[in-house]
């Protein structure tokens, strides 16, 4: 597919790449990818943190080499903090977003009124105009004890700069739940679009997810301009987490 829009300009890709990086070896953390999702659900349970759910369980999904990864933080101990998980799913037209949803969410969820969920025939009209490649991002969990550090939306960033880089896709995003919903995390994610009740269910809604969703995004454009805002603003770490951090080091260098 011949791209319309600006060129990527990678060395201020890689700048903005490096700014996120920065920020997690401040924390003393180390960024990690892969493509084997047993290992990051591995990882998770060793953690305390969550397995991964049906959009990305290896109990669910099958991925074909490249075309999805995950991104994890681990700290000096090997233990995993935090983590998202990306994925490509090409449609051309006329197939859109809607229509690839319908499939994934029968296939991959039960309702909460019995057999597999089903989308209603209505959908909102945003995803009938989505085509082309997509990347789904999810899975996102960050340790209870690294809250309030911004680390779930710096992983989401990273992303879908990697994501980028890799697939030069049209679109990127995440669903949300609207119990849990905090519009901080949302722009802290770097997301510019935001769709509430993006999908509509037949009857009952997927078990275990929240029937009200909101989907949050960016076009190809809005992760190019991501980049210059992060290039423009670097992040910075929280003080209190790098404090915590030296204190540490210099216990264990006495």
């Amino acid at each position: 597919m011949v791209k319309l829009g600006a060129e990527i300009n990678k060395p201020r890709l890689r700048r903005a790449w490096a700014a996120l990086d920065r920020v997690f070896s401040d924390y003393g953390l180390t960024l990690h990818r892969g493509h084997d999702f047993e290992e990051i659900d591995a990882l998770a349970r060793e953690g305390g943190l969550k397995v991964l759910e049906a959009h990305f369980s290896p109990r669910t999904q099958t991925f074909s080499n490249g075309r999805a990864f995950w991104l994890a933080l681990l700290d000096d101990e090997g233990m995993l903090v935090g983590r998202v998980c990306a994925r490509l799913d090409q449609m051309r037209p006329p197939q859109t977003l809607v229509d690839y949803w319908r499939h994934h969410f029968h296939r991959c969820f039960p309702s909460e009124t019995g057999g597999q969920v089903i989308l209603a025939p209505d959908q909102p009209r945003f995803a009938q105009r989505i085509t082309g490649d997509t990347v789904y991002l999810g899975g996102t969990e960050v340790r209870h004890d690294w809250q309030n550090t911004h680390l779930g939306g710096m992983l989401n960033r990273m992303a879908q700069i990697e994501a980028l880089e890799d697939w030069d896709a049209d679109f990127y995003y995440g669903w949300m739940e609207k119990r849990v919903y905090k519009e901080g995390f949302f722009r802290s994610c770097g997301f510019t679009r935001l769709h509430a009740n993006a999908v509509r269910w037949l009857e009952g809604g997927p078990v275990p997810i929240d029937n009200s969703l909101y989907l949050a995004g960016n076009d190809r454009d809005g992760v190019l301009d991501l980049i210059d805002e992060i290039v423009k603003y670097p992040p910075r770490a929280s003080s209190g987490k790098t404090d915590v951090r030296s204190h540490r080091m210099s216990e264990t260098s006495e």
